[in-house]
């Protein structure tokens, strides 16, 4: 049985877990124009020239496959507020893991990151669940981890932020997925325990500039 947010506290510093996890792992690079492998659970899922988005609100699971740490690589394009979403412990759209890194003023640059029980509704969670990037990034590998002990930690690549909240209240949905609102988009989602995507040797090198922070970190972990 899992746990839900309650309490949490900001650091600048890569949290050291005594809990050892698995490093994700591209399952999905957005390449192939297709939706599949993709269940939409609110609104429409999009995926164009490499990258998914979606209607606003939406939401959607990633079939066969579940994880305790995701990532992102999340871009903010700006023309309103806007948010790119990792779901964890999916049971339903009031029940899960919502964490989101979020565009809060509409200009190309997220600035914030969110901790939600259920699809972007903070009910009944304390105002800890906000936390402000230490700089504004226009796109960064984000990463959210349910370290197993009680805690979540979400990692900002860009900015070299990670904030740490503890759980409390239990929920037991297991599924993953995506969280979309405005224009922002993603460009690759990893997950622990996933199958790599092959990936061409120039996407790879391309990588090295939007994720090659987070793989970095990864690496160290």
């Amino acid at each position: 049985m899992k746990k839900i947010i309650l309490t949490g506290f900001a650091a600048v510093t890569i949290l050291i877990s005594p809990v050892v996890q698995a490093a994700p792992v591209l399952v999905d690079n957005f390449n192939n124009g297709t939706t599949d492998g993709w269940t939409d659970q609110d609104g429409t899922g999009f995926e164009s020239a490499g990258t998914r988005s979606g209607t606003f609100v939406s939401l959607a699971t990633y079939d066969g496959l579940t994880s305790n740490s995701l990532g992102v690589d999340a871009i903010a394009k700006g023309g309103g507020i806007s948010y790119v979403a990792l779901v964890l412990n999916y049971n339903s759209l009031s029940d899960n893991l919502f964490v989101k890194i979020q565009d809060n003023n509409g200009n190309g640059l997220f600035d914030r990151v969110f901790f939600y029980h259920g699809n972007n509704t903070a009910a009944g969670i304390l105002p800890t669940n906000m936390f402000k990037l230490s700089t504004k990034v226009a796109s960064t590998y984000f990463e959210v981890t349910d370290n197993l002990d009680g805690t979540v930690s979400a990692y900002v690549s860009a900015s070299g932020d990670t904030f740490d909240v503890t759980l409390v209240n239990s929920y037991s949905g297991t599924g993953i997925g995506l969280g979309f609102f405005g224009k922002a988009q993603a460009d690759n989602f990893y997950a622990a325990g996933g199958v790599p995507v092959p990936e061409p040797a120039p996407l790879a090198l391309l990588g090295l500039g939007l994720v090659g922070l987070g793989v970095m970190r990864r690496r160290k972990a």
